[in-house]
Formats: structure tokens, sequence, C-alpha cells
């Protein structure tokens, strides 16, 4: 028995009409569409990475969650109308611009940790106003006038968090020691880091006392629970006592 293996043989049909050969003709129009589809697809995806950089740039993020997903939807129906796709990637975009705004304005400082919670819940939602100018104005006069309203329903947040667990919490006074909880996020893993929730009920707490001290509520980046966040990050539980000026 011979060892070579025998190879099945494929013909094109060479059947003529009028001198020319059908098959050649059609192949050669199924590889110009072949290769302009890929070069439209290639042209696509750099539009694409293109796009998504200069939202990231808006957003001031590093990454747009969800920006692939809204991408994938827009094309994977062929009845998908383009305000749908619209209004699909600008829900990606337009929730990190509200943060920015709200966080690069300070407006994050003067929030409770109730407050910030309602805020990421409209944010999140189908409440949240689309970014254009009047609505970003109109959001932020709002916001700027109801200043003192919202210092206040923060001191209020205070006394209704704390845990009545503890006798040292007092729902009229701070009294010599105030406890929190939680303020850490813990995996099955083992891993443990100081939590968002941590951080703003930290702030939560300080803010009256700069408040009634005459002193500028620092910005939320540069807080008392920023400040904590980067302490347990880098002591852990190594028994150190992490300190502030209140």
């Amino acid at each position: 028995m011979s060892s070579e293996k025998t190879l099945p043989s494929v013909d094109l049909m060479s059947c003529q009409h009028g001198g020319e050969v059908i098959p050649s003709i059609a192949i050669e129009r199924i590889i110009s569409l072949r290769n302009e589809g890929i070069r439209v697809y290639l042209d696509g995806i750099d539009k694409l990475r293109k796009a998504r950089d200069l939202m990231q740039q808006a957003g001031g993020c590093q990454y747009l969650y969800d920006y692939d997903k809204a991408v994938e939807s827009s094309i994977k129906w062929s009845d998908t109308r383009p305000d749908q796709a619209e209004t699909a990637i600008s829900r990606v975009i337009d929730g990190k611009i509200w943060d920015r705004l709200m966080s690069e304005t300070g407006m994050y400082t003067l929030m409770s940790n109730k407050q910030r919670q309602e805020w990421d819940r409209q944010v999140a939602g189908e409440e949240m106003p689309p970014i254009t100018l009047e609505n970003v104005m109109s959001t932020f006069r709002h916001l700027n006038a109801s200043k003192a309203d919202t210092f206040t329903q923060g001191l209020i947040d205070i006394f209704k968090s704390l845990s009545w667990d503890y006798k040292t919490n007092n729902p009229c006074m701070f009294g010599k020691r105030i406890i929190i909880a939680p303020l850490l996020d813990v995996w099955r893993s083992g891993w443990v880091r100081f939590s968002s929730d941590g951080h703003t009920k930290i702030d939560d707490l300080a803010r009256p006392f700069y408040v009634l001290d005459g002193r500028n509520v620092p910005d939320y980046r540069v807080s008392d629970g920023a400040k904590l966040d980067a302490f347990f990050s880098e002591n852990q539980f190594n028994g150190k006592v992490f300190e502030c000026d209140y």
C-alpha cells in the first residue's frame, strides 16, 4: 500500500459565457468585498478607539466601564437606530462627567454619605440628566444655592448613622468616643481595604468641626477620610494609630 496520502482535487467550472470564465469574475468580486470589508473594519476600530480616548479625557478617567458593552449592543442588532446607540453611549460617558464635575467643584465635600449615595443612585439610574451646558449650569446653581441645607442635613445624617449598639454614641452631642461601622470592605480571599463608604463617613464626622471652627472644609480628595484611607493602605493592622486635627 502506498504511504502517500491521496488528496481530493477540486476543479473550478470552466464554463464559458460571453468569452469570460464566470467563476473567475465571481471570485474576484468576493475577494474585493473581503478586502474592502477588512479595510472598513480596521478603520472602524481606529475610530472607536479614538472615540473612547476622547470620552476618557472628557470624563477624566483611565477606563470607561461599559464602553465595550455599549458598542457591542449597538452593532449586534441590525435594527438598532442611531438615537438608541447615542443614548446607550451617552449614559456611559455622562455618568463619568457628572462625577468629575462634582469632584472638581468640591460639591462632594459638602455632601454627607447618605446624600452622596442618593446622588450616585440618580446618576446611575434613569433620572440622570444628559450632559448639556444648560443641565450642568442649572444643576450647579441649585447645588450652590442649597449648600447650607446640604450641610445641615449632613449633620443630621451623622447622628442618624451612629450605631445604637454602643453606649458612647449620643444622639444629641459628640462624646469622647464615637463608634462608626463598618469602615472596611472585606473579601473572602482575606483582602481588606478601606471602603469608599468609610471614606465619606469619616468626612461626615470631621466636616462640622471645620465649619464650626471657621476653617475651609478640605476637598474630598485630601480630606480626613482620604488621609485615613492612605494610612490604612500603608499600615493595615500593624497597631499604629491614625491622628488628625480633630
